[in-house]
């Protein structure tokens, strides 16, 4: 069989987050290593009353084919959320619901690139969009990064050096995957002023937005956005539970109504049925709260992650720490391989997403992303304590 050149594209990046994703499943492994929500904060009793409501309710709508933009109610429902949360004001028609944001990536690649076109992102990025994007032949381009965000003077030059050819800068500015950092204000607008001069596409993935640790959320990239370049992923999967898979890209009406035309032929018709349990359960139950519980839980994890990294991690390591999300990145000094650190962690039971799988090619190895989300607290400070001790071998 002859398959089409993209599949060359699928290569160590794919098979690694692939990996990843089954660690989450093996037996007795303290897995730091996946952007996974905890599943103690999955609304379970809630889940199975709102599921028992709809079939009541709407047995017959939840059981049929529904429109490829997702159920209207919910479209409505998160519409009403941006604007409450972010000032956003965008109609529900201007609202697509997809398959997880992970899906609204896959879109946005088909509806932008060819192959040779050129997308910029953060250095490092989520290793899921890059593997998503590059599946479209596209030339990707890093710009480095610091703890506001883009640096600009590297995509300015960027802008002048590739031109036309970019037709997508994809960016993660809140608790980024795989940093935990986020854009400043003022960084924030200034990208803005930026690329409103070129044609560029800008693909603002917001899993993360409402997972902060304070009552102080950044304003999204969209909000100033004049030109209608900016597209805003945002997804359930990270404020209340990741099986559902419902997600939502919202933009300009030209950009909405073309993609709303691809995934009419990629999936034809969402799950109707889990759209609504999503619906059922914001028209009766309090979101917001149930936010607030999970990100007391987080923060206490990361509180007592980043007191294990202290008492356990080598002297060297180096660390922000974050105010929302899900994940510390750890630097080692420069001749650390954070891929040998893990072939050590695995033989204990350990797990974690070395550095070098967030960058094309894998430039550096001597970071690591770990996931304070997912473990209980006693697995955190034996997870931590495992892994400093391996870690001051390689130091």
């Amino acid at each position: 069989m002859r398959f089409a050149r993209r599949m060359k594209t699928l290569g160590e990046d794919t098979q690694d987050l692939m990996d990843l994703m089954s660690l989450a499943d093996a037996p007795g492994i303290l897995c730091f290593s996946g952007g996974f929500p905890s599943p103690d904060t999955y609304p379970i009793d809630d889940i199975k009353k709102t599921m028992i409501e709809i079939m009541e309710d709407d047995a017959k709508g939840a059981l049929s084919y529904s429109s490829p933009a997702g159920y209207l109610e919910l479209r409505g429902q998160i519409a009403a959320r941006m604007k409450k949360h972010f000032g956003l004001d965008f109609p529900a028609e201007r609202v697509m619901l997809v398959a997880g944001s992970q899906q609204g990536l896959d879109l946005n690649g088909l509806l932008f690139i060819d192959p040779g076109d050129v997308i910029l992102f953060e250095k490092p990025s989520y290793l899921g969009a890059l593997n998503a994007l590059k599946t479209y032949e596209a030339e990707l381009v890093a710009i480095p990064t610091d703890r506001d965000g883009m640096v600009l003077e590297e995509l300015a030059q960027a802008l002048k050096r590739y031109g036309d050819r970019i037709k997508l800068i994809y960016v993660n500015p809140d608790h980024q995957n795989p940093t935990g950092r986020s854009w400043s204000q003022e960084r924030r607008k200034a990208f803005i002023e930026m690329i409103q001069n070129c044609d560029t596409a800008v693909l603002e993935d917001a899993a993360y937005a409402e997972l902060s640790f304070s009552d102080q959320k950044q304003r999204p990239l969209v909000s100033y956005d004049q030109k209608g370049q900016v597209i805003y992923l945002g997804t359930f999967s990270k404020t209340f539970c990741p099986g559902l898979r419902i997600g939502w890209v919202c933009g300009a009406k030209e950009v909405v109504d073309k993609l709303l035309a691809l995934k009419t032929n990629v999936d034809l018709s969402p799950a109707a049925i889990l759209q609504r349990q999503m619906a059922y359960y914001l028209r009766s139950r309090d979101l917001d709260a149930h936010i607030r519980g999970i990100c007391k839980l987080y923060r206490r994890r990361r509180d007592v992650m980043l007191e294990a990294i202290r008492a356990n991690f080598p002297a060297e390591a180096r660390y922000d720490i974050p105010e929302g999300g899900l994940f510390f990145w750890v630097a080692f000094p420069e001749h650390v391989d954070t891929k040998e650190i893990l072939k050590r962690a695995l033989e204990e039971r350990v797990a974690f997403v070395p550095g070098g799988a967030f960058y094309p090619g894998a430039e550096k190895n001597n970071e690591m992303r770990l996931n304070f989300s997912n473990m209980p607290e006693e697995d955190i400070v034996k997870g931590m304590s495992i892994l400093g001790r391996i870690a001051k071998g390689f130091v």
